[in-house]
């Protein structure tokens, strides 16, 4: 093959530059695939932080309204509010039963989660409310501990929350077995 050895240098010229664009796209396509899968892995990897719900018996014993923090992928902690309200012939009295409980879950990346916890529930307020018929005006200060054994459905990318919990109670006056469901939203 004869080659002219004027333009083989252009022609060599020409095809490095050709080989080298070749290079530099094949340099950025293969970045930017790495960036999006990188990015999708984070983002699959990021799971709601938040939930708020509302619980019907569990640890606040009645209805209380909750918020949840995931601190870790299996580790949350929760608190919650209630209140109980009764009249007398001469004033009304408020008790606030506010729920403070740490949850472990199971297989954070599926939707279905067995939960286990515990924690405490202060009971603030007026006596009459929760634990005697008649009118004392007697304030109580209270704490009990309250476990969760329990049943919790919740999509890894968040959205609606449901849970059923077997609540173990302890207090003063003995312990006994509790239950509760709760509806929410995880965020």
């Amino acid at each position: 093959m004869n080659t002219n050895p004027v333009t083989e240098p252009l022609i060599d010229v020409q095809n490095r530059g050709i080989r080298n664009a070749n290079a530099e796209a094949m340099k950025s396509v293969l970045m930017a695939t790495a960036l999006l899968l990188i990015a999708g892995a984070q983002a699959q990897a990021q799971s709601p932080r938040n939930a708020a719900y509302l619980e019907v018996g569990g640890s606040a014993i009645g209805l209380s309204f909750n918020y949840e923090r995931r601190f870790t992928e299996e580790w949350f902690g929760r608190a919650g509010l209630s209140w109980v309200t009764g009249e007398t012939s001469e004033d009304t009295e408020t008790t606030f039963i506010v729920p403070l409980t740490a949850s472990h879950v199971n297989r954070p990346e599926s939707s279905h989660h067995m939960e286990l916890g515990g924690g405490v529930t202060l009971v603030l307020g007026d006596s009459l409310d929760l634990w005697d018929s008649f009118d004392d005006d007697e304030k109580v200060t209270d704490a009990f501990l309250t476990g969760i054994i329990g049943y919790r459905y919740q999509k890894p990318a968040g959205g609606f929350q449901f849970r059923a919990v077997l609540t173990p109670v302890l207090g003063n006056e003995g312990g006994g077995l509790w239950g509760g469901v709760s509806f929410g939203y995880a965020w």
